[in-house]
């Protein structure tokens, strides 16, 4: 006999153990459990399945569209780290070598299965479902066998098979475009199952798209998902283009109906899940309970940008979050809105350098490719043993940290392979204070600091070399920035309102003064003189916030702030920032070179510390004094005036910049 109840519904009779996040158990019991999302990164059409042995399964659809993964948890904040355990691949022709999407884990009768969709490497749309069976206990052991195409009873565009038990039947749901060839939208079918590879019957279409916010772009009903709650069967589907309009849809029926039957379905006619809070395009979603059963959660996926380049299905940046689910008096879901991302506390120190402990002259971008942020830095070598006068400076290279939690944790992930010729110094070159933007074509620019060999002192030229790249990782056809001299570090570079671009870098000849420099294209460069040369400066950092353009400099005291109108004209405010020492970990000195990064309404101030230089040690030349950490604080301004509290708590939230 089956189950009377949906798996889901069933999970929730079930006695867990109490496994809780820290968000979880630190919210009170009436508001429910407040997660950590996004829960997975980069991954589409979540689906969770609550187990009998306490763990949280998950799968999903991958951005490579070419395997299937599955990865367990305790809690599903813990999904995140969760190992990742390849279960299949996809052949290479033929059914199942094209389009791996939407897998669903189910537990039927002592065996698993996964439902899943996949197309043909020699036709790439021809879309249908699949099945794979595992007998094992232990979906992450035992053997995973191909059960072939689930057949529906015509062959047309299918995907997103579902599966629930309910009254001693099974049925299965799914999305598929109807037998009439003239017509391109999907539908929504439900059809009874006798065994877990097959159905019986005819399939009856619940839904199709009939209203103005399922026919955005594209005629879509997919996705089906269901829970049965107070009396009846809910069917969510997701409707519309694959980008911001994405939303969910709500079907329903009552628990002793007909449910082959598309008369004994009621369709909600509006969405009842939408883009909100900073989420984009909600949907394609799954449900499960907290492990005591007491909070039904909503399972989905959701993009943190609005506009995208580019056909929505090749960006990666689908993110798996979750919420409680809500209930209405009548006995009604309430989804509400998608909750909003929640900043968390930097660590401190925000970063060291695991291999020389150098970590310095940081810049944060947002690495679209991998949906995370990254952090460049020159690697000072600190660590290095018997390196004399400043050579610990020289021989170095470009670190990269990569932050999963919006800016406020990071780990080292290598270095940049940066390509230079001989003339520069080749592979014996030193690398400092890189800057990168993206240009209009999606390329990557770094302007390079390159001392062409390595030295015991200061009298060496510096060079400004601009390279391109494609993944952030390898850089390549250097090319030489002939500016004011033959000794300029430090490159900034901002987009300018009007077009095109401007770069603002140390003179080290004019007493280390800060010129600029136009360009229309990011490559040629027309030098345009001093900037601001009050004082000496260096590791300029330009960008505009709260109406205004402000530059920011090491002085060598903390960092000098200006303000500017139009970019050209700079007023200096009286005091430095940072620097006062701090009183937290590795930030007890003044801080130095650093990046800003503005997100929203907010702006963020990465620099770098010397710890050990402080107290009786201050002047001594050992590891202790060299080594460096990158912290973060963020800005404040008021009446034109930046402020920068480093002993407050630093909440952080960066946000994908538009496209």
């Amino acid at each position: 006999m089956l189950p009377q109840l949906t798996l889901l519904a069933a999970a929730a009779l079930i006695a867990f153990p109490p496994a809780a996040s820290a968000a979880t158990t630190e919210t009170a019991a009436a508001t429910g459990p407040v997660f950590g999302n996004p829960l997975v990164r980069q991954r589409a059409d979540p689906h969770v399945t609550l187990h009998s042995d306490g763990y949280y399964y998950f799968t999903a659809t991958v951005p490579e569209y070419d395997r299937i993964e599955l990865r367990r948890a305790r809690t599903l904040d813990e999904l995140g780290s969760a190992k990742a355990q390849v279960l299949w691949r996809q052949h290479a022709s033929g059914p199942m070598s094209y389009h791996i999407w939407a897998p669903e884990l189910h537990r039927i009768d002592g065996k698993w299965y996964i439902y899943f969709t996949a197309g043909r490497a020699d036709a790439h749309w021809e879309i249908r479902l699949y099945v794979l069976e595992n007998s094992s206990p232990d979906p992450l052991q035992g053997e995973w066998v191909e059960r072939g195409q689930l057949k529906t009873g015509w062959e047309s565009f299918a995907l997103d098979a579902t599966t629930f038990a309910l009254g001693g039947k099974r049925y299965l749901a799914w999305t598929q475009r109807g037998a009439e060839p003239a017509y391109q939208g999907t539908n929504i079918y439900l059809a009874e199952m006798d065994t877990p590879l097959s159905i019986k019957g005819p399939a009856t279409m619940l839904s199709h798209p009939q209203y103005a916010w399922e026919k955005v772009k594209h005629d879509v009903n997919e996705a089906p998902s269901a829970l049965v709650r107070n009396g009846r069967v809910f069917l969510t589907y997701s409707a519309s283009a694959t980008d911001a309009n994405y939303a969910l849809g709500l079907l329903s029926a009552p628990v002793d109906a007909n449910l082959l039957d598309s008369a004994s379905w009621r369709k909600s006619p509006v969405p009842v899940f939408k883009s909100a809070n900073g989420q984009y395009g909600p949907g394609h979603n799954s449900f499960t309970t907290t492990p005591d059963g007491k909070n039904d959660l909503l399972v989905y996926h959701a993009r943190n940008y609005r506009d995208i380049k580019g056909d929505p299905l090749r960006d990666q940046n689908r993110h798996t979050r979750a919420q409680v689910l809500r209930w209405h008096p009548d006995g009604t879901p309430d989804f509400g809105e998608p909750v909003a991302d929640q900043a968390r506390v930097a660590a401190k120190p925000l970063f060291r350098d695991p291999v020389e402990d150098g970590a310095a002259d940081p810049v944060v971008i947002w690495n679209a490719a991998r949906g995370k942020w990254w952090m460049y830095y020159t690697n000072r070598r600190a660590k290095s043993p018997g390196l004399s006068g400043v050579t610990w400076v020289h021989g170095t290279r470009i670190g990269i940290a990569e932050s999963e939690d919006a800016g406020a944790t990071w780990t080292y992930t290598g270095t940049a392979d940066i390509e230079l010729p001989p003339e520069l110094g080749g592979k014996d070159a030193t690398h400092w204070a890189p800057e990168i933007v993206q240009g209009d074509d999606g390329v990557y620019h770094m302007y390079l600091t390159v001392v062409p060999g390595v030295f015991t002192d200061w009298k060496h030229p510096r060079h400004m070399v601009h390279l391109t790249s494609t993944d952030m990782r390898n850089w390549r056809r250097p090319e030489l920035i002939k500016l004011a001299s033959d000794r300029i570090i430090d490159a900034c570079v901002s987009r300018m309102p009007g077009g095109g671009w401007r770069m603002w870098y140390n003179n080290e000849t004019d007493k280390k003064a800060i010129y600029y420099a136009d360009s229309k294209d990011l490559a040629t460069w027309t030098d345009r003189g001093r900037a601001v040369g009050d004082q000496g400066g260096e590791g300029p950092k330009v960008f505009q916030w709260r109406g205004s353009w402000w530059m920011i400099t090491d002085v060598w005291q903390g960092l000098g702030v200006y303000r500017s109108d139009d970019a050209v004209n700079w007023k200096r405010q009286p005091d430095n920032l940072l620097q006062v020492a701090g009183q937290g970990a590795d930030d007890q000195v003044m801080g130095g070179h650093a990046d800003v990064v503005v997100t929203e309404e907010r702006a963020y101030l990465f620099y770098f510390t010397h710890p050990g230089r402080r107290g009786a040690d201050a002047r001594l030349d050992g590891p202790e004094q060299r080594r460096s950490a990158i912290q973060v604080v963020e800005l404040a301004e008021s009446n034109g005036v930046l402020r920068a509290e480093r002993d407050k708590p630093t909440h952080i939230l960066l946000k994908a910049p538009a496209p």
